[in-house]
């Protein structure tokens, strides 16, 4: 049985020896294909001498967006093995004590490196590749009329649907039209920020609201516009005017006036003990009965706030005219010119008509009161309307004195008839 034992062991380790060569040529067989299909893939770096201490490789195909790799050469003609910059489409610029490194014309088929150094420019295209996509267009969010305005910076004016920019981006001072300007931003006005500082001038879009804004520069006391593309003028902020104050009585009261597209609003208020508070607009344009005061023609674009203080009837009517409607607002309703019956004061009767008017008012009821009669301090203002005056003044006690004044007279006839009888 021992000898059998010693036999399978050693037919197991042959067995084995045998199969360690084949396994291993199986695992590693599939290596060399894997190497070479990756060098096939690669794209060859386009290599080009920018000076005795610098060189570039510059890749850009069909397949692989443009790119560039700065590296320092040695003194022994060996590159270092550290990027010095790099370039492509997402970052363009590269400054390098005072090298200064541009992918132009990034975004197209035929992009160029350029190096700015010692004041001189130097131009080295990269090998044709494809356009990026989309390509860039009037369309682009922030692509736009770039123009130079001095000191290393360009302008990019648009006016699209975001309204009025111009983006101040720095593209150095070989920057020339044509040139790529996607570069650094430096800063950025438009109607909600109209005015910027940078690189030694003073920046101002001005008529930022309307549809032809202009973008003014100003260094060392010279300025220099820009018109923007034409757009669209500002829609306006808000179509309620500025509130205007005015004071229209004794004790404190006033009257903020403001124009809406609903019409004109006044909006009354009195301090003091007798604290109150007052609303007039359109459709409610006539104040208390104890105080004149009212929006005369509401339904006009002009419309204006009539009041009287204290002094008595002939104290004359003070006037105040209504905001206008902010520019670009409209009305919510016909507008008419025409000033309503309602809106009128009334005259006072004459003496000729004294007993039909006061016929009349006794038919006529009186007027429930649909307002807060002010008190505290406003009443020693408060005046009565010209209705009201018409209401309470001699024409009930002439009235009266009539009725006296003819049973008198039939008393005096009757005892004449009687001392005539008895004459």
């Amino acid at each position: 049985m021992r000898t059998a034992l010693r036999t399978s062991i050693v037919t197991a380790a042959l067995a084995g020896a045998m199969l360690v060569p084949a396994a291993g040529s199986a695992f590693a067989a599939p290596a060399p294909q894997a190497v070479t299909s990756t060098k096939a893939a690669a794209t060859q770096a386009k290599r080009v001498v920018i000076n005795k201490h610098l060189v570039a490789d510059m890749v850009n195909s069909a397949t692989e967006a443009p790119s560039v790799k700065i590296f320092i050469v040695n003194e022994d003609g060996t590159t270092r093995p550290k990027t010095l910059a790099s370039l492509d489409r997402g970052h363009t610029k590269r400054s390098v004590q005072g090298t200064v490194f541009t992918l132009t014309k990034a975004e197209t088929a035929e992009p160029v490196l350029t190096v700015f150094e010692n004041g001189v420019t130097t131009s080295f295209p990269l090998p044709k590749g494809k356009a990026a996509t989309p390509a860039p267009s009037e369309n682009d969010r922030y692509a736009g009329q770039a123009v130079s305005i001095g000191n290393g910076m360009v302008a990019v004016l648009r006016n699209k649907a975001e309204g009025p920019e111009a983006w101040i981006r720095a593209v150095g001072p070989q920057w020339k039209p044509g040139d790529d300007y996607m570069s650094r931003v430096l800063t950025m006005l438009n109607r909600q920020q109209t005015t910027a500082a940078v690189g030694g001038v003073s920046l101002k879009l001005t008529k930022a609201d309307t549809a032809e804004p202009v973008l003014v520069v100003t260094e060392g006391g010279a300025s220099k516009s820009y018109p923007l593309p034409k757009g669209k003028a500002a829609a306006p902020s808000s179509c309620v005017s500025e509130v205007k104050h005015v004071t229209v009585g004794a004790g404190g009261m006033t009257a903020d006036l403001t124009m809406s597209p609903k019409g004109p609003k006044a909006f009354v208020h009195a301090e003091g003990p007798g604290d109150w508070t007052l609303t007039l607009d359109r459709s409610h344009p006539k104040g208390p009965d104890s105080y004149y005061l009212r929006i005369i023609n509401p339904n006009s674009a002009q419309p204006v706030l009539n009041w009287k203080t204290q002094g008595g009837e002939n104290v004359p009517i003070k006037t105040a005219s209504f905001p206008a409607l902010p520019k670009g607002c409209t009305f919510e309703y016909k507008v008419t010119e025409e000033q309503t019956d309602s809106a009128k004061p009334a005259a006072k009767p004459s003496s000729a008509t004294t007993g039909v008017t006061t016929q009349t008012q006794a038919q006529t009821p009186v007027q429930a009161q649909t307002a807060v009669v002010p008190k505290g301090a406003v009443a020693a203002g408060a005046e009565l309307p010209v209705e009201t005056v018409a209401d309470t003044d001699d024409s009930t006690t002439l009235a009266a004195g009539a009725g006296l004044f003819a049973i008198v007279a039939a008393l005096g006839a009757s005892v004449l008839r009687r001392r005539r009888n008895h004459g």
